[in-house]
């Protein structure tokens, strides 16, 4: 048990475990190396054990250090939410916010709120993780304060990707719609022909690997027409197989609002899915416990408002 140790004890331990290096750590909390050395030191001594084995690459926690993290994190967190002011007021918070996004929605969505939450609330702190790193269970246990992911509406979508196996610790809304379209280089042979199912599933494919599978909602559709993709290469990178697409004739299947990011800075041309498939939401979800805090429902309730008036704003 830790006693007599105060808050800034606990947000350097915090920080090393998440970072595993002193300069790291230094870095983002504005310290140097030799006070936060010497903060480690405190905590080894306080808690009668070594926490941290340097190696070459940096910090290897032990056991004891992974098994603090959790109870860490949460009284920070309760911390936090006690010292902000009743009301919050973005204009003079330092809130840190934890932010977990896919990689198109990095590109799709945090684009339309980071600027104009920057210019409202000019001392918060965003930290953004990848939604492959992170996940549902560690957004449950409060790892993050909230993510932005996809999941389909479609029934045929497998379980875990369909909207309705979300966890009941969890809250969400939907930020925004999208459908899929294909993608291929300007001067793709199949842009001579009349483009149909089977042009689509005879050619080759990149496919994408998200959390932690390559099959989805598309492969059940296509299933119950009898055909299936050609998978010719697999990565779990979108901007990089935009590039791949760009420099072969590989074919890469992606949301509409991450192709009209990319397409015209890598010559791609966006051919429409020949199939129906019911478009999937966009997400953001947090943990239930934190609904009520008046910083995190600043926070959701400004990204919804930009979210709405980004859809509302005519096409340009």
């Amino acid at each position: 048990m830790i006693r007599h140790t105060d808050l800034n004890l606990l947000r350097i331990l915090l920080t090393l475990l998440e970072e595993l290096s002193v300069s790291r750590t230094a870095e983002k909390l504005c310290l140097t190396q030799s006070a936060v050395s010497k903060q480690l030191a405190r905590l080894r001594q306080q808690l009668a054990d070594p926490l941290f084995i340097r190696h070459p690459k940096g910090l290897t926690p032990t056991p004891r250090a992974r098994s603090l993290e959790p109870q860490v994190r949460t009284w920070l967190a309760m911390a936090d939410e006690m010292l902000e002011p009743q009301g919050f007021d973005p204009a003079t918070s330092q809130r840190r916010f934890r932010l977990a996004l896919t990689e198109t929605c990095f590109a799709t969505l945090l684009t339309r709120f980071l600027g104009p939450m920057m210019s409202a609330a000019p001392g918060i702190m965003l930290e953004t993780k990848s939604w492959e790193a992170v996940g549902l269970p560690m957004l449950g246990k409060g790892e993050v304060d909230l993510a932005i992911f996809p999941r389909d509406n479609d029934t045929r979508a497998p379980h875990p990707f369909h909207v309705s196996s979300l966890p009941k610790n969890l809250e969400y809304v939907e930020l925004s719609r999208d459908d899929h379209v294909c993608l291929v280089h300007d001067n793709h042979p199949v842009l001579t022909r009349e483009w149909s199912l089977e042009q689509y599933v005879g050619l080759s494919h990149l496919k994408i690997e998200c959390e932690g599978s390559d099959a989805w909602l598309l492969d059940q559709v296509l299933a119950e027409t009898g055909h299936q993709l050609i998978a010719s290469m697999r990565t779990s990178d979108f901007y990089s197989a935009a590039l791949l697409c760009q420099h072969s004739d590989l074919a890469f299947t992606c949301t509409r609002s991450f192709a009209d990011r990319i397409s015209e800075s890598h010559h791609l041309v966006q051919l429409p899915l020949p199939l129906q498939m019911e478009p999937l939401s966009n997400l953001m979800g947090w943990p239930a416990h934190l609904s009520a805090d008046p910083a995190h429902r600043w926070l959701r309730e400004f990204i919804v408002a930009q979210c709405q008036m980004e859809r509302a704003a005519p096409s340009r």
